[in-house]
This record gives C-alpha cells, structure tokens and sequence, in this order.
C-alpha cells in the first residue's frame, strides 16, 4: 500500500493537487555542497516484504550523476555501498526502485542516493514498518466489498463496495455523481481528518452540518449494500489506498473520473473538500457543491 512518510520519520500522505501542492516538499531541502545532487523521497508502496521509495533529484549538481538508487536497513543512515541498496544508471526524476526480502512487522530505514564525481548524495532518511503477513489480500471480495487496506495486524482492514454508488435525482433520473455538501454553499463541517481511520467520523460530520439527504455523506451511510449497514465516505488517504492498492493493479472497478472523499479542506478562510482523480491518481480540492462520484467503504 502507498505510504508516504515526512523527511523527520513521521507518516504523511500527500499528493500532487490542482493547486500546485507537490509530493515532494522543497522546504525541507538544504543545500550544502552545489557539486552534489539534492534528492528528496518518500515511500511509495510497502507491503509485509517489500517497499518501493520514490525519489526526486531536486538539483543534479556540477558533475554528471552516474548512477542512482536505494539504500536501506533495519539500523539507521543506510549507505549505498552496503549489503542493501539497489541502483540504477539509467538517470532519471523522479525514479522508484523496488527491494524485496524484507520481514514482516519489522522497523525499517532507507534513503534514496545519488552518486557523481564529486561523491555520494543521500535523500535524508525515512522510516517505515513493514505489515504483518496476512491471509486477506487487495482485491479480494470479503465483508461486502474488495479488501483496499490492511492494517497492521494482517487481521482487520477497509473494503469499498463493488460499484459506484447512485440515486434518483426524480422519478426518473438515475445519477453516480453527488455534491459533497448537498447545497449550494461551502461549510466548514469539522471533517478535516485525512488519514487512514478517520473516514466514519469524517462522514457523521458532514451530515449533522448539512443536514440534507442529497450529499455524498449520506448517501453511504444510507446505504445497505452486501448486508451492511455501517458504510462510510471514505477520508483522503482511505481514497487514496484504494486508488494505490486496487486500480493501479487493475482492481476494483472504479471509473476514471474524481471521487469525493470525507475530508474537509480549508484553504484562506474557504472551505473545499478533497477529492481523487483515477485516472492517475492526483489528488484535488474542489468547491463543496461541485457534482462528483462516490465510492462507499466499512471496515472489517
């Protein structure tokens, strides 16, 4: 599943929106020596024995870069010529390198490099844990939908129904795309968690400030599908996770078009929402009144 992690080791997820809000964070850049390239990187996908680090090289430096790659290891400040790294001459930016033998429920460290005339230059480091072995697996139907996550116990996760949900604007229109708010304003409803497990808490938000049936909230919780009747709109990462751990492995049957999620978004006194384009992924926030797909999720 994509993890994104902060450049101090801390877990974050963000993705490149409309705004020009990028994955890559220049702040955390510091420049030291102009001959060396500066690298930035994060964890794009990790499961209980491998991991995918995507890097960016922000500045190559004065000298030709000659090779690139990944260094990783269970102590801290992996070193590219160590036992664990993997590198690359096609040159390139961004790139992803993938390893694999990792062990299950295991705290990792790994920094992307960059290597050149003028010596080697390193990502700064993140860490990750890797998840425990499970018998469930992305994409597999269980408890009324395709499982999308799995937390790190291997034993409990999220599964987002089969289809796009729908409604009947009358008699007899029958549509899958919904506002987020229900009516023709943006509010501040308070449901600006993103992460994965904020999502049901996002949704009841939403619905005891709008107070309308016609939103894309309602819509899930009202909805009863497989027997269940604790569906949700899915948080921005929730989204995301079925975006990274379903279609990007043709999984799941979503449409190309933006998905609305629960988290609220405010952005200089204005309030948005968060929504996904999946057709590549890219994340946006758009006007709360704006017409737009939903997929229902629970947890199991």
């Amino acid at each position: 599943m994509k993890i994104f992690i902060n450049l101090s080791g801390l877990f974050f997820i963000a993705i490149l929106f409309i705004y020009g809000c990028s994955k890559f964070d220049d702040k955390k850049l510091t420049y030291i020596n102009p001959d060396l390239p500066i690298i930035l990187n994060f964890v794009d996908s990790l499961n209980e024995s491998s991991c995918t680090i995507t890097a960016k090289i922000n500045n190559a430096g004065k000298p030709k870069i000659i090779y690139q790659g990944v260094c990783w290891d269970t102590v801290q400040n992996p070193v590219y010529d160590s036992s664990n790294f993997k590198k690359d001459s096609t040159i390139r930016s961004p790139f992803s390198i993938t390893f694999n033998g990792l062990k299950p429920r295991t705290l990792y460290y790994a920094r992307a490099f960059a290597v050149n005339s003028a010596g080697v230059a390193y990502g700064e480091q993140v860490t990750f844990m890797t998840p425990a072995k499970s018998s469930f697996t992305y994409g597999q139907y269980y408890a009324g939908g395709f499982i999308f996550y799995i937390d790190s116990t291997g034993n409990h996760g999220l599964v987002c129904d089969t289809t796009d949900l729908t409604y009947y604007t009358d008699s007899t229109h029958l549509t899958d795309s919904i506002q987020w708010s229900g009516i023709k304003i943006s509010d501040n409803s308070g449901a600006t968690a993103t992460a994965i497990g904020t999502g049901a808490e996002n949704t009841h938000k939403i619905i005891s400030t709008f107070n309308t049936t016609n939103n894309a909230a309602t819509l899930c919780v009202n909805y009863s599908g497989g027997g269940y009747n604790d569906w949700f709109l899915p948080s921005k990462e929730e989204l995301n996770a079925i975006y990274i751990n379903l279609t990007s492995r043709g999984l799941g049957n979503m449409s190309p078009m933006n998905y609305w999620s629960s988290s609220n978004y405010i952005s200089k006194g204005i309030s948005y929402a968060w929504s996904q384009y999946f057709s590549n992924g890219n994340k946006y926030y758009f006007n709360q009144y704006f017409y737009l797909n939903v997929r229902a999720v629970r947890a199991f």
